[in-house]
């Protein structure tokens, strides 16, 4: 605030009237903030729990228009009524913390008795009863409550950082900003323009409470359309994706953050994809982002230009221990409809690298500095959320029951016969690799060696378990051929040899149904002929994912072996080690572990003593010549 000039009247002025001549003096001047580059009160409303009111509490919003942290410990939000008295004071509600670069700072007031919709988490929180049509409200550097009471005097008082008079005030920025009421508020342009004026930086409308977490009234946020910004705010896209694996403006609230949304997503996790047309030099930051929309359908169209507000957040999908950078909460605007989409970027032999990811030395990787041009789980992320292709892709994981496939954006990568990928060891990742999974959930079903013929294109998004994905609408999925893979028959081992395999059960454990046991026994007795030795993965204990402390497989493998005998197969022993409980991973509680099946008329087992407890004791592998195959 800077200090009004002093009125100077000449006293010759007044010796010269008559007594019948009227001096007509100005009126007190109005208080002017010096325009504020920072924090600035964004809206005020005080008709919450009134009659009419769909609001249960009166509130104060705070907005930040830098691009860096301001810090409000020791502020205080007030209020005075719109024409004080002498004995009026102005009311405190301290403040805490710190408003985001961009973001929101909600500060609850007062509660009525009517009203149906509570506010977002408050910020902050107070008791002020605040009029609904006429008042003032200040932002303060201090919690010391104000002793002024006019424009004048509070326009030269030094704590007052921002001032908002609205209706009839008597204290205000310039001219006061509208009348509000029970239904309405006062909140400044979207561009949060302060000009020292509060009627030319203020408009009434439907309050639209906002948090520091981008949450709304409603709920949190919105699936698109009106009730956000209508100006781009401070940050864009790659401000927020960085040059790591998480967020520099993670858990902070941003506004208007301009993109054309490319994909829309309506099933599972809802929302959509944005990507700012316009991108940076920086290889290392993606130009696109997605935007959760939670259980509410998004009401956004592919094609529409939109302004996005919300808060920043690393969502860590399953078990995985990488995130997706997303934008939760969202409120945005609707600018334009029918835009042209951002070019796709074409993964293929000569665009993704042939390293896979780096290292820590044992750490984390999240905080690494991308490197795209050197690893292609960098360049996955670095365009995380951007339009991504495959041409002519090659599928070398069979659709599942979620909607997920597998293919190849490198066709010459460790092809096999049958029109997979090898899979060679841990340290041979196929870099090529990556899964398909529709938006809309119309994924086609396609088997290994099949292929989706065309251009196959959409945002690039993470899922732990596949890792990173093109999530196509079906409207660019290229068209599905079907090679005519069928199930592989080995034949039965002869005599004198001796047959073994690797099977995996997929968490096998008695709650299982009937035509999953008989479906696994079918695959061991007539396509695997019945091997001397299966050792199988993923048995779980004998009540899965009941986690009560049981550890034992037996209820699991009698069961299944059973199934295999009643399918044609041999009457399979076994043996196995119990884990630890809850310490082998797999399903929670399920206690998953490797077993031997073997076929006691072909082939024994030597049980050996364990020196301690048998899986936790280490072993290896000694040669004995007592015995030979």
């Amino acid at each position: 605030m800077h200090r009004p000039s002093a009125v100077r009247v000449a006293g010759a002025a007044f010796v010269a009237a008559t007594a019948t001549a009227a001096v007509v003096m100005a009126p007190l001047p109005a208080a002017f903030a010096t325009p504020s580059t920072s924090v600035v009160i964004s809206e005020a409303y005080g008709g919450g729990g009134n009659s009419g009111a769909t609001l249960t509490n009166d509130f104060v919003e705070l907005a930040n228009r830098s691009t860096t942290a301001y810090p409000l410990d020791g502020y205080s939000v007030q209020y005075l009524p719109a024409s004080p008295s002498a004995g009026s004071l102005w009311q405190v509600t301290p403040l805490t913390g710190a408003l985001a670069p961009g973001g929101d700072y909600l500060v609850t007031e007062g509660a009525g008795s009517g009203g149906s919709t509570a506010l977002p988490t408050a910020d902050a929180g107070g008791n002020i009863a605040m009029a609904a049509a006429s008042g003032t409200v200040a932002l303060v550097r201090s919690t010391t409550a104000l002793t002024c009471k006019t424009a004048a005097d509070c326009a030269g008082d030094p704590a007052v950082v921002d001032l908002l008079g609205y209706g009839t005030a008597v204290v205000r920025e310039g001219t006061a900003a509208p009348v509000a009421s029970n239904t309405t508020s006062v909140s400044r342009t979207a561009s949060l323009a302060d000009t020292d004026d509060n009627s030319a930086d203020f408009t009434a409308g439907t309050p639209t409470a906002t948090n520091s977490a981008g949450e709304t009234a409603n709920g949190g946020g919105t699936g698109g359309g009106p009730g956000g910004p209508t100006t781009p705010g401070a940050f864009r896209i790659h401000d927020i994706q960085g040059a790591t694996r998480l967020s520099p403006l993670k858990g902070q609230s941003v506004v208007g953050v301009p993109g054309i949304v490319t994909a829309v997503r309506t099933t599972g996790s809802k929302g959509y994809w944005i990507q700012d047309p316009t991108p940076d030099t920086d290889p290392a930051t993606s130009e696109g982002l997605f935007v959760y929309t939670g259980s509410t359908a998004p009401t956004v169209s592919v094609g529409d230009a939109v302004l996005v507000s919300g808060k920043v957040t690393e969502y860590y999908p399953g078990t995985g221990t990488q995130s997706v950078t997303e934008l939760g909460s969202p409120v945005s605007t609707t600018v334009s409809t029918g835009n042209a989409l951002p070019d796709a970027v074409a993964l293929n032999d000569s665009t993704v690298p042939g390293a896979y990811t780096p290292t820590a030395n044992g750490g984390s990787i999240e905080g690494l500095p991308l490197q795209p041009s050197v690893y292609s789980q960098d360049l996955y992320e670095s365009i995380e959320g951007m339009r991504a292709s495959v041409r002519d892709a090659r599928v070398t994981g069979a659709t599942n029951s979620y909607g997920e496939m597998f293919v190849t954006a490198k066709p010459h990568e460790r092809p096999t016969k049958r029109g997979g990928t090898l899979y060679g060891a841990y340290d041979q990742q196929n870099t090529g690799r990556i899964e398909i999974v529709a938006a809309d959930g119309s994924t086609p079903t396609l088997n290994v060696g099949d292929e989706l013929s065309g251009t196959t294109t959409g945002p690039v998004d993470y899922a732990s378990f596949g890792g990173y994905l093109l999530a196509p609408s079906a409207a660019t999925t290229g068209r599905a051929v079907d090679n005519g893979l069928k199930q592989e028959v080995t034949r039965r081992q002869k005599g004198k040899e001796l047959a073994l395999a690797t099977y995996n059960v997929e968490n096998l454990d008695p709650t299982d149904g009937a035509d999953k046991f008989a479906r696994l026994a079918k695959g061991i007795v007539t396509n695997l002929s019945s091997p001397d030795i299966v050792t199988l993965e993923e048995i779980q204990d004998d009540n899965g994912a009941t986690d009560d402390g049981t550890v034992s497989a037996e209820a699991t493998l009698t069961r299944f072996t059973a199934a295999i005998t009643a399918a044609g197969g041999p009457k399979y022993s076994w043996r196995y080690v119990n884990p630890v409980n809850d310490q082998d991973g797999g399903e929670p509680g399920g206690n998953i572990r490797q077993v031997f099946l073997f076929n006691p008329k072909r082939v024994s087992f030597v049980d050996r003593p364990s020196a301690g407890d048998a899986s936790t004791t280490a072993v290896s592998v000694v040669r004995d010549r007592r015995y030979r195959v």
